[in-house]
């Protein structure tokens, strides 16, 4: 219906999650991710989905946190060749996206959130 994402994963990253349910079904949804079941173990010994884009091999792994454990802040960066066009794909698909800006570097980027807060950064394929 929407299309493959027009971003992908340049490396392997988590985000932790207070329901990994909702976080991994709203990751499909909205940003059109895949769930990855190779049976991979993880070492915390909670409950966690990778999740990737298509055939790609990097994922993003939603790790449930404990009741009260506090969330710990992860840099998430996805990257485009096409900064517009993916920021207009997640407007479309009912994700508030903040405008495109260009950080010191002269990297032109934009931010948005996930279901429950993480702040994940768009920015155009470095080179």
């Amino acid at each position: 219906m929407w299309g493959r994402p027009p971003f992908c994963i340049a490396d392997n990253c988590a985000v932790d999650v207070r329901n990994l349910a909702s976080a991994r079904d709203w990751y499909k949804e909205k940003l059109g991710f895949q769930e990855a079941h190779d049976r991979r173990e993880d070492d915390s010994g909670r409950p966690f989905a990778d999740l990737h884009i298509g055939n790609e091999k990097t994922f993003v792994s939603l790790v449930e946190l404990e009741p009260g454990a506090p969330v710990e802040k992860r840099h998430v960066i996805f990257f485009t060749q096409k900064l517009e066009k993916a920021h207009a794909w997640l407007a479309e698909r009912g994700i508030i996206v903040e405008p495109i800006t260009e950080d010191s570097g002269g990297n032109r980027l934009f931010r948005f959130q996930d279901l429950e807060g993480n702040l994940i950064e768009v920015c155009v394929e470095p080179g």
